[in-house]
């Protein structure tokens, strides 16, 4: 093969490989045969389902014949009531909306608008007859005067039902012999003297109410005047006694409420779906758990120091609490575990409930355990206080 041989095929296979390459370049670049379909939304007319669709446009005529199609049902055309005269157009030609389509039937004599308006006739003020034969005292005399739409009242059968449970209560506390709700104040109340008649110097006034509770379970219920009274009756005359025996009497209340704490005597709310699902001993015996992992009631309505257990610190007070975790349905979320204590209270009475009397100080030593201060006077005087401690207390 000679050199003009091999240099004329070399041409012919580059020149073969381009006019190839642009074919298949023009071949590729025809449209592919293909059909598209674009559906969008209310794209076959349907009659407006709900308020929220748009009461001023209307995008076609339904398809005549379909389902949508209810001219001859409730749609009549044209409408039955004129609409009322406009002060913008001119005399004898109604005015139109703005942002309404109209129709043929509604358009003045300039011709219609492009689209269809669909609407349903409802008769808003009075025909052109009765307008004629009444005459009109003003402006607005053809139109009707607005009156109110009566409301009746609907029963609340709730309501019902609590009325009809408390005239029951009432009947079987008569029956009973027992004094209800609104019978107590009355009872209770002193009889007035009659007309004309004074309270003689003989007359001994009504004694001063008095709860038999002894006052230092008063005092762990909270209540203030309990504690006041308390500290008047042990310092007696002298005053400067009495911000020592506060002092103590506060320590002591504040020492107990932490060991009942401690111990889980909490009372705990109705309606939380995880204390619901155990008892009132199975509660406490979880809260006297998490207590001893570190985990305790700050006594108002979360966790000490801001330490909140896990979801597996929980489940292992329940499991210390000799209850079985698998079997608990009602598990809180790291959330609603944060809020557990929410609405618990400290129900420190019951550590020293029917004991007060014999209370010996070793004892109250070992239930309070820090030893304080203010306590001092106490431990001195256990036994002056443990009278007072353990006597009812007038409230008033």
């Amino acid at each position: 093969m000679t050199a003009s041989e091999f240099a004329f095929l070399a041409l012919g296979l580059v020149l073969g490989v381009a006019s190839g390459s642009a074919i298949v370049v023009v071949l590729g670049g025809r449209p592919p045969g293909e059909v598209r379909l674009t559906v969008r939304h209310d794209a076959v007319p349907r009659r407006a389902a709900t308020l929220s669709s748009d009461a001023f446009t209307a995008p076609g005529e339904p398809a005549r014949g379909g389902p949508a199609d209810r001219r001859h049902l409730n749609r009549d055309a044209p409408g039955a009531d004129p609409p009322p005269p406009s002060p913008y157009g001119a005399p004898g030609k109604p005015g139109v909306p703005v942002m309404r389509p109209v129709t043929a039937f509604s358009m003045p004599a300039g011709g219609p608008a492009p689209g269809i308006r669909i609407r349903t006739p409802v008769p808003s003020w009075p025909s052109v007859a009765a307008a004629s034969a009444a005459p009109a005292t003003s402006e607005t005399g053809d139109r009707a005067a607005p009156g109110a739409i009566p409301i009746p009242p609907e029963r609340d059968p709730s309501l019902d039902a609590l009325r009809i449970q408390a005239v029951l209560a009432a009947e079987r506390a008569q029956q009973a012999g027992l004094l209800t709700a609104t019978a107590l104040p009355e009872a209770r109340s002193a009889p007035e003297p009659a007309s004309g008649e004074t309270a003689g110097p003989g007359r001994i006034p009504d004694a001063p109410a008095i709860d038999a509770t002894p006052a230092l379970v008063r005092i762990l219920r909270g209540d203030r005047h309990a504690l006041l009274r308390t500290v008047k009756a042990l310092a007696g005359a002298d005053d400067a006694l009495r911000r020592p025996w506060r002092a103590a009497m506060a320590g002591l209340a504040d020492a107990l409420i932490r060991r009942a704490i401690e111990r889980g005597l909490l009372d705990f709310p109705v309606g939380n779906p995880f204390w619901d699902t155990f008892t009132t001993a199975q509660c406490r015996s979880i809260a006297e758990a998490l207590a001893a992992l570190g985990f305790r009631f700050d006594g108002i309505d979360g966790w000490a120091d801001e330490r909140i257990p896990s979801y597996r610190d929980l489940t292992a007070a329940v499991a210390v609490a000799g209850l079985e975790p698998r079997r608990i349905r009602a598990w809180p979320t790291q959330e609603e575990i944060a809020a557990l204590y929410r609405e618990v209270t400290v129900a420190a009475d019951e550590l020293v409930a029917g004991q007060v009397v014999q209370l010996e100080l070793t004892e109250v030593q070992e239930l309070v355990g820090a030893q304080t201060l203010d306590l001092e006077l106490l431990w001195r005087q256990w036994e002056v206080a443990r009278a007072v401690l353990a006597a009812p207390i007038g409230s008033s």
